[in-house]
C-alpha cells in the first residue's frame, strides 16, 4: 500500500528528508498502541531488530510489557537450546 500525505510546504521544508521516516514511525507507533500490530510486526515495518526496536520504543515512551512469566519462558527456552 502506498500512502500519500499532503503537508503545507512551509512545514514540509522544516522536516526535510526525515519526513518519510517520521511518517513511518508515527504510523507504526499508532498501530502498536491501538493493538493493530504486534511489536514484531512494527519491527519488521521499521526494519529494526529486537534490541533496536526495544530502544526505539523506550525512546518514544512505550513500555514493553514483560512479566516474570515471560522471563521464565525465555529461561526455559535457553535451557532447551543449551542442551542440544
Amino acid at each position: 500500500m502506498t500512502l500519500t500525505l499532503d503537508i503545507p510546504e512551509e512545514l514540509a521544508a522544516r522536516l526535510g528528508t526525515r519526513a518519510t521516516m517520521m511518517s513511518r514511525e508515527g504510523l507504526g507507533l499508532a498501530a502498536l498502541k491501538e493493538g493493530l500490530w504486534t511489536e514484531a510486526e512494527l519491527g519488521r515495518f521499521l526494519g529494526l531488530q529486537r534490541l533496536a526496536l526495544a530502544q526505539f520504543l523506550n525512546d518514544h515512551g512505550v513500555e514493553i510489557p514483560y512479566t516474570w512469566e515471560d522471563l521464565e519462558q525465555e529461561r526455559e527456552l535457553y535451557r532447551k537450546l543449551m542442551d542440544k
